[in-house]
């Protein structure tokens, strides 16, 4: 019998609803199945979160920042972990969770105005393209840690550079 090369819905066991819910979540609700530049459609999906959550909860506004993201991180862990052992696939493009994840950590502390969003999302796409060390590093460990890694150390060069432009420049 000829095997066909079939896609990663079509690899994936209808029995598993797990399986269909990191596969939802890992695409950022299927934002990473669109064919042009996945990476970049995937960090414009970690704006939504920015704009909804980042300017709410009043004094505890950095806690929820930092709670939010962290709990996209660990989702992302689970959810490109199950994605790259179910279909056998290292760091597949369609998986943005990670960008969305990297993205939200430039922005912890950060106003989200139009500037800003716009500079960090630019400096996060240069990292997490170039990865300058460490990242690269960070990019080899195993599973969805690894998937998730290195977007997270990117962002925090962007972090790092955003609070330098905040409180300097912009």
């Amino acid at each position: 019998m000829e095997e066909k090369n079939l896609t990663a819905e079509e690899k994936m066991p209808e029995e598993s609803f797990k399986v269909m819910i990191a596969y939802m979540l890992s695409t950022g609700l299927y934002v990473g199945k669109i064919p042009i530049a996945p990476g970049t459609l995937g960090t414009i999906v970690g704006i939504i979160p920015i704009l909804i959550y980042w300017t709410k909860g009043g004094s505890y506004m950095l806690i929820n920042q930092i709670s939010i993201t962290l709990a996209v991180f660990f989702i992302g862990i689970w959810a490109s972990t199950v994605v790259v052992e179910t279909f056998k696939e290292k760091d597949p493009d369609y998986v943005v969770i990670d960008e969305i994840a990297g993205y939200m950590v430039a922005m912890i502390g950060i106003v989200p105005s139009w500037q800003n969003l716009l500079i960090a999302f630019i400096l996060f796409r240069f990292f997490d393209i170039v990865k300058p060390p460490p990242i690269k590093f960070f990019e080899r460990l195993p599973s969805g840690i690894g998937i998730m890694a290195d977007d997270i150390i990117a962002g925090l060069y962007v972090l790092g550079i955003m609070h330098l432009l905040t409180k300097f420049v912009l």
